[in-house]
Order: structure tokens, then C-alpha cells, then sequence
């Protein structure tokens, strides 16, 4: 990330030196200011306008931090160990870059060395400001229109042929039907004006204008049905690439972008960029070269009359030129809140069952109603602009008929012009004021494929924050997991993981538990490598993390979440999806040890029941036991249980635990769970608090330290007591 920025021109001297230097928009009392935060030398300087407000020792700093507020956050330290210390004060856009400065601080501190700054992980657009979703390089409204277009060529390269042959054909066919008013004027000139020559000559010129029609129709039904193949397949292409690449995405950069986003991406885009392509941009080729050949014709008979005939192109070009812009950001628009329509569309749908449950449907209307309105505003704002300015612009154009039959006529009555020849020109007149009809349309499909196209390849070029290494090994994983000195935050200015170090032996069950939000699922995060740590490393059997084949990874991961995932199907395809291959028998010893069996062959479908979307018409016992047996058939070396056995009661707690044991059986195994009896099995108990290991041992060890183990203990006794006394009845 970027560290090192102009400084302002008062200060520039004095901050020559400056190994960094960072925008910085508020004073210490949180006024808005043109400040800066620099550090020169040793010594981190913070500036409001010209005025330098503190001058701090960068080897003093220890425990740098970004304190999020309410329309600010705060860059704080600690100086000596003593009490924190305010550094700067900045709006929150800029809490990431700060982020990145005490980090850069910490490593001078540790490594006696600066890091370089540099724009690889920047998620700003230094031409315009806007924001870019992490990982891409591509502004889609500042990209070049020429780069977008040269690598969608790139993707073409294997339909060029097909399509260089259809565009040929359309040419030709085109070439046929501007001979008919050439034929044409030689049957008006020398046979029908006259009233003379031979019938049965100028019956071969009818039946050539008829052969003409025929050739150009049979031509174009075969264009078309090629054209129609080869943008179709293009489009598959595009969707496949799409998908595959978003399939390729790690969570972290998934989760920054809404379902429906991604889903316009792989439908809308795609779709749009195949009209472009297969449609837009061979009709403009095609009218193109038929203006050419045809201005060429009408210079030849009469170049006057032609250059008349051009006179409105230059009113309709600029009148193009001036509401271009108009037009890009109506478009631009229209694109957003279409986004934003089909993104709650996609919310709704999926979460129906919770505003059924809580009655708020009438509010969900009203949310759609107010989005669904504004996108009917700007689309009649779009139309109405369109519907204004075309008609004015076919006026204009038609406008030079009437001078074509004005001068035209002129010319035929003095004898400087035949009648075949007046009626040539008016033929050829579709040629030139076609395209410029389709021009007037140009501008808005330009952009819908310009900006189609850029958040196409903006998917297509990002760069992943979760990679495999070229010289990745493939190694037999057994199971010792270490964490050595690991930092984690799910953003760089709020660490979540705070220098945790554990070690895990092979086939040893370590249940982790500790307050709500303290890290404990973002540790599982980190070991399936979801993230890649920011600090420390995670080695597997003494191997980095990093340096594993994420599939070699996963593929000895299994894992049981607390809220299943059934994909619409069989029973039997969500059970085989952890092993494509997998035999019967193995899918039913799966489902025997998970204590699955029994419900599923009572079934009327048994294990080719369709479950729904979601499984949602199977209990959360049920769902829960075949994810179980799902892990069970990856037959893992690393098991994880993310609160496995939450909401359940006490009867399918029973079944599943039972099923649990069978499966952690020589298996190294991490447990995440509020409820602490479900851990009595653990080989020993990880403790974390505010992103920190404050407790490891057994559970008799921990309860000895009377640390946070122990009151998370003491409060659910104490639950569990209350709930038992509400269950105990009352005598009168």
C-alpha cells in the first residue's frame, strides 16, 4: 500500500526526507484540516496545515493501534509502555493507510528496517478517487476504452475466423443489395423512361433484381445462424470463465461483493457484451463499409448531389459528441441501482423463511418499492432522453432527403440528371443515414459494453490473496498443527488474532472456547487457509501453511459447521459431494456412523429424497448428521467441529455426540463450543480472549487458575440452573 505521498508545497522542503508521508484530514480536536503524517529520520511528525503538532520517537512506540469512532478513528501507541498516546486523528477512509503505517513501525522496531510502499494492495483509483474492490487493478470508469477492447479481443482470438467469415458474408450480401439500385437505374434509364429496347432485356434486369433479393436472403439466413452459434458459444465462454474465476476467489474477496453482483456478472455482462459483440459491432462494421462503397458510387454519378447529401452527418455527429457524456453517466446510473434492485431481490428470496417468521413483509415491500422506484426514475430519465434526441436526429437526417429531391429534381429537369439516376441516389441515401441512425445508439451501447466489459475482467484480473506457491509441496499430511507468534485481522486496522502460539500433536482433540467474538472461528478460518495471516505462520507438520497445496490442504480438512449447508438434491449426492467417487457401500458405513442411517431408509425415497434448497424440509438434527457423514466419508486427517451440537436438543445432542466420538476417533480434532460439557472428551482446552491464548490445559487444570475458563464455567452452571428451576413445576 501506498505510504509515501506528495507532501503540501510549504512543506515540501522541510519533509524532503521523508521515508514516509501520509495524508492526514483532521486535527487532534478532530477539525478538518490539509495535514500530514510523516516520518523523517526516526521521529514519526504530525502536521495540521503548517503548524506541527508533535514531534514522537518511532523506537519509543509499542502497541500501535487504530481506535474506530464515530466519523473518525485514531492513530494511537503507546509510548514507554505507559498510557496510550494519540498520534493522529484522521475520517475513517483513511484507516487502512494508518494501518499500514504502524505496521511498517512495528517492523522498523523489530527488524531495524523500513518496509518499501507500493501500490500493489491500493484500493483507490488515483485518476478519479473512486474506490477499487481489493484485488483489482482495473478503475472500469477510468480504464482505457482501447486496453477493455484489446482484451476482449484476446478472448475472441478463437472465434475470429467464424467471425471474419460471418462479417464476409454480411459484406457480400450487402454488396448484392447495393447492385439492385445500380440494375435498377439501367432499367428505369434505358427501358422503361424511353419506353423502348428489347422486353426480354429488360425482364433479365427484373429477373437479376429478383436473383439479387434471393442471393442476399439465403446469404444472410447462413450468416446469421452462424453468427447466432458463435456468439452463443462466446457467451458460454465468458459465463465458465466468470464462474470459474469467482469459484477460484477466496472468502476474503467473495465476501466484499454482494451474491447478486457476482450473479449479474456471470448473466447481465455476459449477455451484454455477447450483443455487443455479436450484434452492435458487426452491424457497424458492415454499415461502415457499405457507406464507403457507396459514397464512392454517388461521387462518381454526381459528387454536388453527394455532398449535399452529407450535410446533416456533421449536426449529427456533434450533437453525439455533446451528450456523450449525458448519456455515460445516465448509463452508469442505470447500472447501479439495476445492481442494487437485483442484489435485495437476491437477499429477500434467499432469507424468505426469516421475514415470514418475523411478519415483515409489508416492510421488505416498501424497502424493494423505494429502490424499484428510483431505477423506474433514472430508466424514464434514460428514455426520455433517448426518446427526445431520436426523433430530432432522424428529423435532421431525413431532413436530407428533402435536399437530395430538391436539388435532385433541379437537376433532372435541366437535363443534368437522369430520372434512374435521381432514384439511385434516394436508394443510396439508406446507406449513408443508416449508420448514422445507428450511431445516435452508439454512445449508450458503447458504454453498457464498456462497463460490462470492465467488471467482467475486473473478476477476470484480479489478483487472489490466497495463492498456492509454483514450488508448492505435496506432502501426507498427519495431523501437527503449530501456531507460531500468528496475527490476523479481517481488516488491517482491527486485529482480530493478536500473536497467538499453540502446538498441536497428531490425533489430539483441543476444544477451543472463550467469550462471543474473541477469535475462535476466525482460528478455524485460518487453518482451512480461508486467510492467509498477516503476521507469525501456521505449520503442518512442520511445513508453512503457505507452502501447501490448498486442494492437498482441504482435502484432509473435514468440517462440520454449525449451521449446515444442503445443496438441492438427493440425500445420497449431499452425503457423495465430499467424495464424487465414492462407492455405496462407503456412503452407507458414512451414514451408519453418523447415526444418519436410520431416519434416512424410513424415508419413502430413502436416500434419493429430494431435501430443497437448504434441506429446508429436514430438521436441524437430521441436516446436522449428514453433514457429519459427509465428514466422515472425506475420512480427514484434520477434523473441525464449529459449535456442531448448538440449538439442538437434548435428545439429537445425544445422537450426534455419539456420532462425533465415533468420528474424532486418531484424528486431530479442534472443537469450538459454547457449551463446555460437549468438550469432556478434549485432550486439552484453548482458552482465547480479546484475540489472545489466555488459558491452555486440561479442564480440571484450568478451573484451578479460577481464570476466564472458570467464570465461562460458573455462568453456564448458573444458567443451567436457572433453566432447570423454570422447568421445575410450582406446588400449590
Amino acid at each position: 500500500m501506498r505510504l509515501k505521498f506528495d507532501p503540501p508545497e510549504t512543506l515540501k522542503a522541510i519533509l524532503a526526507d521523508a521515508v514516509y508521508c501520509i495524508p492526514c484530514d483532521m486535527d487532534f480536536d478532530g477539525a478538518p484540516c490539509d495535514g500530514v503524517v510523516a516520518v523523517v529520520g526516526n521521529d514519526i511528525l504530525t502536521y495540521a496545515g503548517e503548524t506541527l503538532l508533535q514531534r514522537v520517537d518511532v523506537a519509543k512506540l509499542s502497541e500501535l493501534t487504530i481506535h474506530l469512532g464515530v466519523g473518525c478513528a485514531e492513530f494511537v501507541a503507546e509510548i514507554d509502555g505507559g498510557e496510550p498516546y494519540l498520534i493522529a486523528r484522521f475520517s475513517r477512509k483513511h484507516s487502512e493507510r494508518f494501518a499500514e503505517l504502524a505496521r511498517a513501525v512495528r517492523i522498523k522496531n523489530e527488524h531495524n528496517t523500513w518496509i518499501e510502499d507500493s501500490d500493489d494492495d491500493e484500493r483507490i483509483c488515483f485518476k478519479c478517487g473512486r474506490q477499487l474492490i481489493r484485488g483489482s487493478n482495473i478503475c472500469p470508469f477510468c480504464a482505457k476504452k482501447g486496453s477493455v477492447f484489446g482484451k476482449m479481443l484476446k478472448t475472441l482470438r478463437p472465434y475470429l475466423p467464424t467471425m471474419i467469415l460471418v462479417i464476409s458474408l454480411y459484406v457480400l450480401s450487402s454488396a448484392i443489395s447495393i447492385a439492385m439500385p445500380i440494375i435498377n437505374r439501367v432499367l428505369i434509364d434505358d427501358y422503361l423512361a424511353p419506353q423502348r429496347g428489347p422486353l426480354h432485356e429488360a425482364l433479365l434486369l427484373v429477373a437479376a433484381i429478383f436473383a439479387c433479393h434471393i442471393f442476399s436472403t439465403f446469404i444472410s439466413i447462413y450468416a446469421n445462424r452462424r453468427s447466432v452459434r458463435v456468439g452463443n458459444s462466446f457467451s458460454n465462454d465468458l459465463r465458465i470463465m466468470a464462474y470459474s474465476k469467482i469459484q477460484a476467489m477466496s472468502v476474503n474477496s467473495i465476501s466484499k461483493r454482494t451474491p447478486g453482483d457476482l450473479m449479474r456478472r456471470i448473466t447481465s455482462d455476459t449477455a451484454t457484451v455477447q450483443g455487443f459483440i455479436t450484434g452492435t459491432l458487426q452491424t457497424v462494421l458492415l454499415q461502415l463499409t457499405s457507406l464507403i462503397v457507396v459514397t464512392v458510387i454517388m461521387f462518381i454519378v454526381n459528387w454536388r448531389l453527394t455532398l449535399w447529401a452529407f450535410l446533416p452527418v456533421p449536426f449529427v455527429a456533434l450533437c453525439i459528441v455533446m451528450y456523450r457524456r449525458v448519456i455515460n453517466l445516465k448509463y452508469e446510473s442505470l447500472w447501479r441501482w439495476s445492481s442494487r434492485s437485483n442484489s435485495i431481490l437476491y437477499d429477500i428470496i434467499r432469507g424468505i423463511r426469516v421475514v415470514k417468521s418475523f411478519g415483515t413483509e409489508k416492510l421488505e415491500v416498501e424497502k424493494y418499492e423505494k429502490v424499484s422506484r428510483k431505477l423506474s426514475d433514472v430508466t424514464i430519465s434514460n428514455e426520455k432522453l433517448w426518446a427526445t434526441l431520436g426523433p430530432i436526429l432522424g428529423f435532421v437526417m431525413g431532413f436530407g432527403e428533402f435536399i437530395i429531391l430538391y436539388f435532385g429534381g433541379q437537376n433532372v429537369i435541366g437535363g443534368q440528371m437522369s430520372v434512374g439516376e435521381l432514384i439511385q441516389f434516394t436508394s443510396f441515401l439508406g446507406y449513408i443515414y443508416a449508420p448514422l441512425n445507428s450511431l445516435t445508439l452508439l454512445p449508450q451501447q458503447l458504454t453498457s459494453f464498456f462497463t460490462s466489459s470492465a467488471k467482467l475482467f475486473e473478476v477476470f484480473d484480479e489478483q487472489q490473496d490466497v495463492e498456492d506457491k509454483e514450488n508448492a509441496e505435496i506432502v501426507d499430511i498427519r495431523g501437527h498443527i503449530r501456531f507460531e507468534d500468528v496475527f490476523f485481522g479481517y481488516n488491517s486496522y482491527e486485529p482480530v488474532i493478536k500473536g497467538i502460539s499453540f502446538d498441536i500433536q497428531p490425533g489430539e482433540m483441543v476444544g477451543v472456547v472463550g467469550p462471543s467474538g474473541v477469535g475462535k472461528s476466525t482460528l478455524i478460518n485460518l487453518i482451512m487457509r480461508f486467510y492467509d495471516v498477516t503476521g507469525g505462520r501456521i505449520l503442518i507438520d512442520g511445513t508453512d501453511i503457505r507452502d501447501l497445496p490448498q486442494q492437498t490442504l482441504r482435502e484432509n480438512i473435514g468440517i462440520v459447521f454449525q449451521e449446515t449447508f444442503l445443496f438441492a438434491g438427493t440425500i445420497y449426492d449431499n452425503i457423495a459431494y465430499a467424495k464424487p467417487d465414492a462407492l455405496p457401500e462407503e456412503i452407507f458405513a458414512a451414514t451408519k456412523i453418523a447415526n444418519a442411517h436410520e431416519f434416512i431408509i424410513k424415508l419413502p425415497d430413502g436416500y434419493n429424497t429430494k431435501i430443497g434448497e437448504n434441506g429446508f424440509t429436514m430438521s436441524g438434527g437430521e441436516r446436522q448428521r449428514i453433514a457429519i457423514a459427509r465428514a466422515v466419508l472425506r475420512n480427514p486427517t484434520i477434523l473441525i467441529l464449529d459449535e456442531a451440537t448448538a440449538s439442538l436438543d437434548t435428545e439429537t445432542e445425544h445422537l450426534i455426540q455419539e456420532a462425533l466420538e465415533r468420528l474424532i476417533k486418531g484424528r486431530t480434532t479442534f472443537a469450538i463450543a459454547h457449551r463446555l460439557s460437549t468438550l469432556r472428551h478434549a485432550t486439552k482446552l484453548l482458552c482465547i480472549d480479546k484475540g489472545k491464548v489466555a488459558e491452555m490445559g486440561s479442564h480440571d487444570e484450568l478451573l484451578e487458575k479460577k481464570g476466564v475458563y472458570y467464570r465461562l464455567v460458573m455462568a453456564q452452571r448458573q444458567t443451567t440452573k436457572m433453566a432447570d428451576a423454570e422447568k421445575t413445576p410450582v406446588k400449590a
